[in-house]
């Protein structure tokens, strides 16, 4: 490894652009920050388009390998300063909007996917933060500065491929595991329409009736300035953000650490079972909810947060949860909000009590709420596993840019998973005794068990490998006197 500036990696820098509005939708593709994910890939389902010279479009169009880096917008939690790679997914011309800026690779001294994540690790370890400059309520980085410092660099390209190569299946699994959890969530909303169908359509004509008439009552916390910790000492307590609500899902990390002694009321906790909803946010957000599922006693609600108090004999917090992410009633919540679009929303208690939503029957309910308890456990135990495989890819890359990345070895379990069984023959010989008797392990009685395959068709694929490693006498059948039944052994 050695240091070198980061701008003698860039063959180019070339600025973004954004033109004017495109009244025929005919412009060309511009990539906003808003295209950007936390995990490095860009989103394109909602890429807008723009009228753009096209002397300008010649000179800035993206290319494969390119690594945009946002230059302007960040917040708080989120320094600017991200870093997406950019691989054209379907052969049209893209340019990138002024807020962010192209880094175009010299390939003859990096791998473009290896400078991506590079940049990458030097954003998620908080190197970026020396390179911030706040004007005017907008984050800008200064990017002269932060191309002119220095980085750790495998200057070897061959290290380079095996690094991008062990970098890309650590994030394949990664991006398998969130996909897997958003399956569920897709899961629980068919489920939910199946059962239901859309309520506020009410195919069953159940009655109507306003929300004030199914909850015993709203309760709301207090608003404190506080500092953003990953951890609370013994005298904090943690103060939520809107953000905790707004995935759908309760964040319970989403909190500004505030000392107990300047808590002047009475503090509401998020409790297991409680319904939170976001009256106050930005007009994508408002109207937020989720329901808790662990007891958090170092927790307060905000006054932006309010815990729904449902009378449960009659209405579900769990169906008053789904019924509130329906996309007719959060046209409700717009139609009553106050304040402006263009920053942040607001929703009486009176107003939101006075939405009027169906009743079915409580039998019905019910059932749906067993299915979404069993979906629940499930996503618990996949968020739990997720948040290890990323502290695992954290470290991967850290050893990686550190130097410390030791290539032999056989391959481990969760690579094997994700590949075909093609590429599982040609390389059996590879396969570590660690990995085989961990497949053991998994591959219980039960398809679905507690050892983590949620899958059939991964279940499936890892039955065919065993299969494989009998015949290569990689694993045995040996009879177990203790449970008069033949098991498999390394």
């Amino acid at each position: 490894m050695e240091r070198i500036k980061i701008s003698s990696l860039i063959k180019a820098k070339i600025s973004g652009e954004w033109g004017s509005d495109s009244q025929t939708d005919n412009g060309v593709n511009v990539i906003r920050t808003a295209n950007f994910t936390n995990s490095g890939i860009i989103t394109f389902q909602n890429i807008v388009k723009r009228v753009i010279d096209q002397k300008k479009v010649d000179q800035k169009k993206l290319i494969d390998g390119d690594v945009i880096i946002e230059k302007s917008g960040g917040s708080p939690n989120q320094p600017v300063g991200r870093v997406v790679y950019f691989e054209n997914p379907d052969n049209s011309t893209y340019l990138c909007n002024n807020f962010t800026t192209i880094l175009r690779p010299d390939k003859r001294k990096v791998n473009p996917k290896y400078l991506f994540y590079l940049l990458y690790n030097f954003y998620q370890t908080g190197e970026v933060h020396s390179f911030q400059n706040k004007t005017t309520g907008i984050i800008n980085l200064k990017l002269d500065r932060y191309l002119d410092s220095e980085i750790s660099y495998e200057p070897d390209l061959e290290t380079q491929n095996k690094i991008v190569a062990i970098l890309d299946k650590a994030k394949a699994i990664l991006d398998k595991r969130e996909e897997t959890i958003k399956k569920y969530d897709e899961l629980l909303r068919a489920t939910f329409l199946e059962m239901f169908g859309n309520p506020m359509e009410r195919p069953n004509r159940w009655s109507l009736g306003q929300i004030r008439n199914f909850i015993n009552n709203i309760t709301a916390g207090a608003s404190y300035s506080g500092e953003n910790k990953k951890q609370l000492v013994k005298d904090e307590i943690g103060v939520l953000k809107v953000s905790a609500v707004t995935k759908g899902i309760f964040d319970p990390l989403e909190y500004k650490a505030v000392k107990k002694d300047i808590i002047k009321k009475e503090i509401v906790n998020p409790l297991k079972g409680d319904l939170l909803f976001s009256r106050a946010n930005t007009l994508e957000l408002v109207g937020a909810t989720c329901i808790v599922h662990e007891n958090h006693d170092n927790l307060a609600l905000p006054d932006k947060l309010w815990k729904i108090h449902t009378k449960e004999e009659r209405l579900r917090k769990v169906f008053l949860h789904y019924v509130l992410r329906n996309k007719d009633v959060r046209k409700s919540f717009l139609s009553i909000a106050t304040g402006s679009s263009g920053s942040m929303l607001n929703i009486s208690m009176d107003k939101f009590k006075s939405i009027e939503i169906p009743l079915p029957p409580l039998e019905l309910q019910l059932r749906f709420e067993a299915e979404y308890l069993k979906c629940i456990e499930i996503l618990k135990k996949l968020r739990s596993h997720l948040a290890l495989i990323k502290d695992l890819n954290s470290s991967l890359s850290n050893l990686a840019f550190a130097g410390e990345l030791k290539f032999e070895g056989g391959i481990e379990l969760e690579v094997l998973l994700e590949k075909d069984y093609l590429f599982f023959t040609e390389n059996i010989n590879n396969i570590s005794e660690k990995a085989i008797s961990e497949l053991l392990n998994r591959l219980d009685k039960d398809e679905l068990n507690e050892n983590k395959f949620y899958e059939h068709q991964t279940y499936d694929k890892a039955k065919s490998f065993i299969f494989e490693l009998i015949k290569e006498g990689k694993v045995k059948q040996v009879f177990d006197e203790k449970t008069k039944k033949v098991k498999l052994t390394v």
